[in-house]
């Protein structure tokens, strides 16, 4: 499928692009470098896409299917995250400051070098994760679960476990 088919569909909202994951049967979707800043792409099924050095600065992808999708480098400033599925997603290197990301989904991520500074990550999952060398500083960390995540050389400066225990912390790192 081109590029700019898949992209016209999405660009017509999650409810046409899920409809159309269905009838055409993708697995996957090559969006890499593609501009979605600002797209309403609630729940929509993204899973396995390679979307590197994309743009979806204040995108609206509460509830998306990113699962095991290609986000390296990409620019996610602002963008809506709540409850989505990140699991196996390869972000290495994105932007994410000021995402929102309560009850996001980040099992076994590839996080490496992320910015997530200034970030609302309240009831995240981390598990497994590979945080080493991402900017955590400023976050919400706020019931989030880091049981396995490597956070070896990540900034954690002001980070707010306010409910959490700092020592669950240290042991993560």
């Amino acid at each position: 499928m081109e590029k700019t088919t898949c992209l016209e569909v999405l660009k017509q909202g999650p409810y046409a692009w899920n409809s159309f994951l269905l009838d055409e049967g993708l697995q996957s979707a090559c969006l890499s470098e593609v501009n979605l800043g600002g797209a309403d792409l609630r729940r929509v099924n993204l899973a396995q896409a390679d979307l590197h050095l994309a743009n979806l600065n204040g995108a609206d992808l509460s509830l998306a299917n990113l699962r095991g999708a290609d986000l390296s480098l990409a620019d996610l400033r602002g963008a809506n995250l709540n409850g989505a599925d990140l699991s196996l997603a390869n972000l290495e290197g994105a932007d994410l400051r000021g995402v929102k990301c309560t009850g996001v989904q980040l099992l076994g991520a590839d996080l490496r070098r992320v910015n997530f500074h200034d970030t609302d990550l309240r009831r995240a999952n981390f598990a497994n994760a590979n945080l080493c060398g991402a900017d955590l500083s400023g976050t919400r960390l706020i019931r989030a679960n880091l049981l396995g995540a490597d956070l070896y050389g990540a900034d954690l400066t002001g980070v707010e476990m306010l409910e959490g225990s700092p020592a669950a912390l240290r042991a993560a790192a």
